[in-house]
């Protein structure tokens, strides 16, 4: 300020210390976004063992300390003393590496803990050196700078943190310690009163499955090249939406390392911005884990590590962004998925897309200084959604042709499977029904031929000698039951064709039909599933289409009659036979659920 002076005694410091610290603590970090900030250090310091403990209160009421241990290099002295201090950072505005800014560490640990205590050791020392910040200390005068005091070893209480699963202590490595956490609330414990802050507490295993959930995904890049992080005794295996990198997991699970098929990915020059380029990814997931319209739900609840808060529908269109390496954002993008007329909310869960770029492009994709969350410019959106739309419309296409041919499959074997509780109870009670009125003896061949076309329908080669013991089972369901139905499918508006026999009839049942493919299907997929497998959406949205399917059932019925000219006298005694039965098989069959 030119042709100015100062006011004598009229100044103040730049910051009011514990103010300023106390307001850095609603910087926008929670449980996640803060520990990602600790394992990104130890990374970046060349750690191969991630260890993370956490500390409850006696009473079980909250997450009270939270310790962090790595081998890695080690923080040199000369900065030991400032890592805590807002502002410092030796690598501030870096564009190289997971940091950028230089103030995660400080601020992701006051975000939930009053007290933060770093120990360290270098590779070229054997001392340990600590440096602490303790608001209350602040506040209260005693202190006022960050010094760093040479100690005779690791605070005891984390002390085992610092060695790896045999033992051996870290050559070196940093151990950061929250030691006076007072955000992280899980539930009143031990019948005490709950507090306000309680009753929006998540519980303990929903925390740790949170975290667990996040580890696995965010780091999944370096704990595929061989970095161990481990959480409360666990081991984090890693998770890859996009189904490309060996998992354990997957390995458990269905007992082979499967992996997902690339639908489509960029080269190093189809996306590129100021220079540099974005790898963009769209795969579906491995076979096993979608096979069959709501038959695979466990399964991939498992490899999604959702929990009873978090349901797959959190997955849909679900969008993972990767800044050098480290996940930053993984949720819906508005507006990047293509529109499905058909309804894809069953299919895009299983589909992964993931866009990687280097922090050189931060501007691009608004990266914020907590790196939860991204959000890619207009022109850069654009060229996204364009990539990704086409290999999407493949995908769901791919996955509906794979359901498709599930179906078919579920239906190929012997005649009656999945029929068996019906047909018991029409044999129950057929006595009850209305005889059905006599007809010519079929001929032997023509027996003979409905029984090879049932063979032939379930893919069986009815005069292959292998195919000998399925024939004679199928033979004799042919002539000890009256009625037999079969799974089946074929072109055509047909729902069902009805092969008339000498004493009995066999129902062919069409599942290529819409009713039967979208309806009957899918109500009997949703009653073989387990209780704990049912998402209420999903059943919801079940009855809703299964209400209104009813209807057009009956309408459809009522339409054909009234293609008759004389509707009444060709069909008055059909619908009195139809309901009749109906009723008593209905009276028969519920009775036993």
């Amino acid at each position: 300020m030119s042709d100015s002076k100062p006011v004598k005694g009229l100044k103040a410091p730049l910051t009011q210390t514990f103010p300023a610290l106390e307001s850095a603590r609603d910087s926008g970090f929670d449980l996640a976004s803060s520990v990602g900030e600790i394992v990104d250090n130890s990374i970046q310091a060349n750690a191969t063992r991630i260890r993370i403990k956490t500390v409850e209160a006696e009473d079980g009421s909250a997450i009270v300390k939270m310790a962090f241990a790595d081998n890695g290099d080690g923080i040199p002295l000369d900065y030991l003393a400032s890592v805590l201090s807002l502002g410092y950072s030796s690598r501030y505005n870096s564009r190289t590496g997971m940091g950028r800014f230089g103030v995660g560490l400080k601020l992701a640990s006051l975000a939930l803990s009053r007290c933060v205590e770093v120990y360290t050791k270098t590779r070229d020392g054997a001392a340990v050196y600590c440096t602490a910040l303790d608001l209350d200390a602040v506040r209260s005068g005693e202190q006022t700078e960050l010094t760093v005091r040479e100690v005779t070893g690791f605070p005891e209480e984390f002390a085992g943190l610092m060695a790896d699963p045999t033992g051996t202590t870290f050559a070196s490595g940093t151990l950061v310690v929250w030691a006076d956490i007072d955000r992280l609330p899980i539930g009143g414990g031990n019948g005490r009163a709950r507090s306000a802050r309680d009753v929006f507490a998540d519980k303990r295993e929903v925390r740790k499955a949170q975290l667990e959930k996040y580890l696995a995904r965010t780091y999944r890049a370096y704990l595929a090249k061989g970095i161990a992080i481990e959480l409360d005794g666990l081991m984090i295996d890693l998770y890859d939406p996009t189904f490309q990198l060996h998992t354990p997991r997957m390995v458990r699970q269905f007992g082979e390392d499967l992996r997902g098929k690339i639908i489509q990915e960029t080269d190093e020059k189809t996306v590129v911005i100021d220079g540099h380029p974005v790898h963009i990814r769209v795969a579906l997931a491995p076979l096993a884990t979608r096979a069959e319209r709501g038959q695979g739900a466990r399964a991939f609840e498992h490899l999604f590590l959702t929990t009873q808060d978090s349901r797959l529908d959190d997955h849909n269109q679900a969008i993972s962004m990767l800044r050098e390496g480290r996940e930053i954002y993984y949720a819906l993008v508005p507006q990047m998925y293509p529109p499905d007329k058909s309804g894809s909310a069953d299919l895009d869960r299983f589909i992964g897309v993931e866009v990687s770029f280097p922090a050189t492009l931060d501007e691009y994709f608004r990266v914020r200084n907590v790196k939860r969350g991204a959000e890619p410019v207009a022109e850069l959106r654009a060229k996204i959604r364009d990539f990704i739309r086409n290999p999407i419309i493949e995908a769901r296409k791919q996955i509906r042709e794979d359901w498709e041919r599930a179906v078919h499959e579920r239906h190929t074997g012997p005649a009656d499977r999945g029929h068996e509780h019906a047909l018991d109870v029409i044999e129950r009670s057929a006595r009850k029904m209305p005889v059905s009125a006599p007809k010519p003896d079929a001929s032997p061949e023509r027996e003979q031929q409905v029984l090879f076309d049932l063979a032939e329908d379930h893919g069986i080669d009815p005069k292959d000698d292998a195919n000998a013991e399925v024939m004679d089972t199928l033979r004799q369901r042919f002539h000890e039951r009256a009625i037999m139905i079969t799974d089946s499918g074929w072109p055509g508006k047909d729902m069902f064709d009805i092969e008339h026999l000498s004493g009995k009839f066999v129902l062919k049942i069409n599942h290529r039909h819409p009713f039967i493919r979208d309806v009957y299907d899918v109500v009997k997929q949703m009653a073989a599933k387990q209780p704990t497998e049912f998402d209420l959406d999903e059943v919801r949205r079940l009855l809703m289409k299964v209400d209104v399917a009813f209807d057009v059932l009956f309408t459809a019925y009522a339409k054909a009659e009234n293609m008759h000219q004389d509707p009444d006298g060709a069909y008055g005694e059909l619908r009195s036979y139809w309901g009749v039965i109906t009723a008593g098989m209905l009276n028969e069959g519920l009775a036993d659920l």
